[in-house]
């Protein structure tokens, strides 16, 4: 009888491991960011950045600064070259834009975006790339 009761003891252990735990709500109260539209243009020596992030988190994004890194043929990372975008702040909801011009790193084919604000915190940023370098 004691053998039964031990294994059903085991059965419920290991069900109750393998049952899923319950999903995280996707809503997050932190610094978030999606990028809503971006155009990547080379002319000559220069790269012309421009397009609209949006804040999708649930706090203001204070001086968000865009890096944009840089990458060859063989998706090698060149370079990071950043900028900030027009807005001081962004609250929650609300789009900004950006219009930027870097030098255009040899060989360059492509970019990825990621971002962080006045305290150098990491914005969780969206559709970030890679964006081709038209």
């Amino acid at each position: 009888m004691t053998t039964g009761v031990r294994l059903i003891a085991a059965l419920l252990l290991i069900a109750t491991l393998l049952y899923p735990q319950a999903k995280k709500s996707k809503k997050s109260k932190g610094w978030d960011a999606n990028v809503e539209k971006i155009e990547v243009r080379r002319e000559g020596d220069v790269v012309l950045l421009d397009g609209v992030v949006k804040n999708t988190g649930g706090k203001f994004i204070q001086d968000m600064t865009l890096h944009f890194e840089f990458y060859a043929p063989n998706k090698e990372s060149l370079t990071i070259q950043s900028g900030p975008i027009e807005a001081a702040a962004v609250e929650p909801g609300d789009t900004a834009e950006f219009h930027l011009q870097v030098k255009y790193p040899t060989r360059a084919v492509e970019l990825k975006l990621e971002a962080r604000d006045k305290d150098q915190r990491d914005i969780n940023l969206t559709n970030n790339g890679p964006f081709p370098i038209e």
